[in-house]
């Protein structure tokens, strides 16, 4: 049987080092808009509203890998920041140091998690909290974490992404149609776009954006890595040629239509207390 998805599953396999979270990263590098997910976030942020008086205090819950930081590192200069990034993963705490590197200003990491915030509660103008809170195994008591996280400043936002159940979704059909063994439960399927616009509200006012998009893949290595990243940290023994067929099914499609197509679909909530 495979390995459960459980939080313990993802501390000690999924993320114990970068390796699967960079292979899924790695794939949203095939999208056709002029810029990434990364630099959208941004780009929907409102930070110009804080006071140049006092620096920026930024709460990164989750922080992954740091690819938020290092897409948006001139932008983000142009800001007198104070931030405090974390994750329940050492291994991507380490990556975000490295990541961060050309960030300017106050900058403290710890190993936190989304579910046990307590100390940082009342001090924030901005919490981040993208693609993290699936993860959480109570999904209520995060999301009121991340409010009380937030300070009593009128212009203090808290920022979440997640994805829907359309996301990626393809890839994960293919896989099953080859081997019944191969897993269509997702990381992601606890809180979806759709379990998001149920639950968000009952913690914040929210403004919902929408980036959705199809990825055209032309690189097969890339694309097996993703998704080898979903199923060998869990164990699970697929049949001996399901890499080839998939690679037949990857072929054919670029021979017709020049690339291999992915449906992403990702809502971006900007949040205010209620």
């Amino acid at each position: 049987m495979p390995e459960e998805i459980t939080k313990n599953y993802l501390k000690k396999k999924q993320y114990s080092t970068t390796k699967y979270l960079e292979a899924r990263i790695k794939i949203h590098q095939f999208t056709k808009n002029t810029y990434s997910f990364h630099e959208w976030i941004l780009d929907n942020f409102s930070m110009d509203n804080f006071s140049n008086s006092k620096p920026i205090k930024i709460l990164d819950v989750g922080c992954g890998t740091g690819v938020f930081w290092k897409k948006n590192s001139e932008k983000l200069n142009k800001y007198d920041l104070d931030v405090v990034y974390t994750d329940f993963s050492e291994a991507m705490v380490e990556k975000e140091k490295e990541n961060t590197s050309e960030i300017k200003g106050k900058k403290i990491f710890e190993v936190a998690d989304v579910e046990n915030l307590e100390k940082y509660y009342g001090q924030f103008d901005i919490v981040m909290c993208h693609n993290v809170i699936y993860h959480a195994q109570d999904k209520s008591k995060a999301l009121s974490n991340l409010q009380k996280c937030l300070n009593n400043e009128p212009n203090s936002f808290c920022s979440i992404t997640t994805n829907s159940e359309k996301h990626m979704l393809n890839v994960y059909q293919i896989g099953r149609k080859l081997d019944e063994n191969f897993p269509t439960d997702r990381i992601i399927d606890s809180f979806t776009e759709e379990v998001a616009d149920k639950m968000i509200p009952d913690f914040f006012k929210m403004e919902k954006k929408l980036e959705e998009e199809e990825l055209q893949v032309t690189d097969w290595e890339i694309l097996m890595g993703f998704v080898a990243s979903g199923v060998e940290p869990r164990g699970i023994k697929l049949v001996d040629n399901f890499y080839e067929k998939y690679k037949e099914i990857y072929d054919q499609e670029v021979e017709k239509n020049g690339y291999f197509k992915i449906i992403k679909r990702s809502p971006l909530y900007i949040c205010k207390k209620s």
